[in-house]
């Protein structure tokens, strides 16, 4: 980015003028499934926010947090807090320009039930219910759910009405409340939400609101799910997402970033929140219809989903004659045979029985090599996960053979993460390779191969800015190159 702070995030999105502080969301109620800490930053919401724990034994509590003024200094709970502000911080100069949360007249529901641990589905299925009973006043439209996936295996595919969270947000979705979600950050994963939800992807925009400047992310996962349905719905930014400097060790900062596809979700909840404030009649399918005819496609790109455009959407809001007919006749792709459905030309169908398969575990690891032939990557992500690490030297050459011909950058992830276990600091000279690698996962390993080995090797800084990748692998290049010319 050429400016030291981007533009506003309202911006971005494509507002016309700034959300107003007192009227943007009023009157909306956002579920924001998640934790969250006390911070002075969102005291200002004052009977606004609330938390709603569920426990163990099923017990829900609730509290006021902005109201409590013992700031927690350790990571619990920040990633609600950043969504939170994302969507409610006060106004704040920098630049000569006016950053502020997308719906900061909202009101703010933070569910903790205890993500990514046993039994979450049914604590999330309870607080969902307690909040839907008890918050008729809070006027609940939205439910934003950064990691939907829960405890799913994000590479095996299955269809998406087993997953725990979607059972548990059902009876919400059925009052027609919109779920809002994140896509997924990169291309190592094949499990996407399902059609009901709003699913969430991202793209680059450097910064800025100038959408000539905005290209696609080249890690940015989308195709079908396992369902066999398209996601994800809608783009937004993804990186370098301005809220108030939260940290305590960055209290010199005037602003700190918020990132990924769930920062990218928590701006379209702020949306969704500002026009269900402008727009009281508006049904959830309505509007995620008008935020998706209206958005900006890229050219020349494979994904359809389009970039959101606030003031489009608003502008046919504003002149639309009635209610838009949202057809339901989608099928869901299933299998019950997955001897059969393993044959299947459809992907999605194959890659249910090769799930189906590697969970029974009745596959030799030959016949899981086979299935890195498939045309398909999303077959081939789920075979090579499987494999999981070479088994000795031989296989660990094919590894590296399989990684070089390799296209696609999620499965090359895969390849990264086996050859990642038990690697041997010889191996340099290969793993310099993929220093510049546009998949996020290889770059990591990467990363985390030249952190085995401290003594001997610079550290690669990690980085999501595609426009930072080259930059952050230059001084490893330097001193590999130095290294390499000295030696011959």
């Amino acid at each position: 980015m050429d400016r030291a702070i981007p533009d506003p995030t309202w911006k971005r999105l494509g507002f016309s003028e700034q959300p107003d502080v007192h009227t943007s969301g009023q009157g909306v109620g956002i579920v924001i499934i998640d934790s969250i800490k006390p911070h002075h930053l969102i005291n200002h919401l004052n009977t606004r926010i609330k938390c709603v724990t569920v426990h163990e034994n099923l017990t829900v509590t609730m509290k006021d947090i902005s109201t409590n003024n013992g700031e927690e200094d350790h990571l619990k709970g920040e990633h609600g807090l950043m969504s939170v502000l994302a969507l409610a911080h006060e106004p704040i100069r920098l630049e000569g320009m006016t950053h502020i949360g997308i719906a900061p007249a909202a009101t703010f529901i933070v569910l903790d039930h205890g993500a990514f641990t046993a039994g979450e589905g049914e604590r999330l299925k309870k607080g969902i219910d307690w909040i839907l009973e008890h918050g008729i006043d809070w006027n609940i439209k939205i439910i934003l759910s950064t990691g939907w996936q829960a405890l799913d295996n994000e590479v095996h595919l299955q269809n998406t009405r087993e997953n725990s969270t979607v059972k548990a947000l059902d009876s919400a979705v059925q009052q027609g409340i919109l779920v809002i979600c994140s896509n997924g950050n990169t291309r190592l994963n094949n499990v996407m939400p399902p059609i009901q939800y709003l699913a969430v992807g991202g793209y680059v925009d450097r910064g800025k609101a100038d959408r000539s400047s905005h290209v696609s992310f080249p890690d940015e996962p989308y195709g079908r799910n396992g369902d066999g349905h398209f996601r994800p719905d809608i783009l937004a930014p993804r990186l370098h997402l301005t809220i108030p400097s939260y940290k305590m060790e960055e209290r010199d900062r005037s602003v700190s970033y918020y990132g990924g596809t769930s920062g990218a979700a928590a701006l379209v909840a702020g949306v969704a929140a500002h026009l269900f404030s402008q727009f009281p009649e508006l049904s959830s399918d309505m509007l995620r219809r008008a935020l998706v005819e209206h958005g900006d496609t890229f050219e020349s790109y494979d994904n359809p989903a389009p970039r959101i455009n606030v003031a489009n959407t608003i502008r046919y809001l504003k002149t639309a004659d009635g209610p838009m007919y949202i057809p339901n006749t989608l099928l869901i792709t299933s299998i019950e045979n997955p001897f059969m459905g393993i044959h299947s030309v459809d992907e999605i169908e194959r890659a249910l029985a090769l799930t189906m398969l590697v969970r029974s575990n009745v596959l030799s690891r030959e016949e899981l090599w086979d299935f890195t032939e498939d045309s398909s990557p999303i077959v081939r992500k789920i075979a090579v996960s499987t494999l999981r690490e070479p088994m000795n030297e031989q296989e660990r050459q094919f590894y590296w053979e399989c990684l070089l011909h390799e296209k696609e950058g999620g499965v090359r992830g895969w390849y990264m993460h086996g050859l990642l276990q038990n690697a041997p600091k010889e191996e340099i000279h290969n793993w310099m390779n993929w220093a510049t690698d546009i998949n996020w996962s290889v770059r990591w390993c990467v990363s985390e191969y030249m952190a085995q080995y401290p003594e001997y090797f610079p550290q690669l800084e990690k980085t999501q800015d595609p426009d930072s990748i080259t930059a952050n692998a230059l001084p490893l290049w330097q001193w590999y190159t130095a290294l390499y010319c000295k030696e011959n």
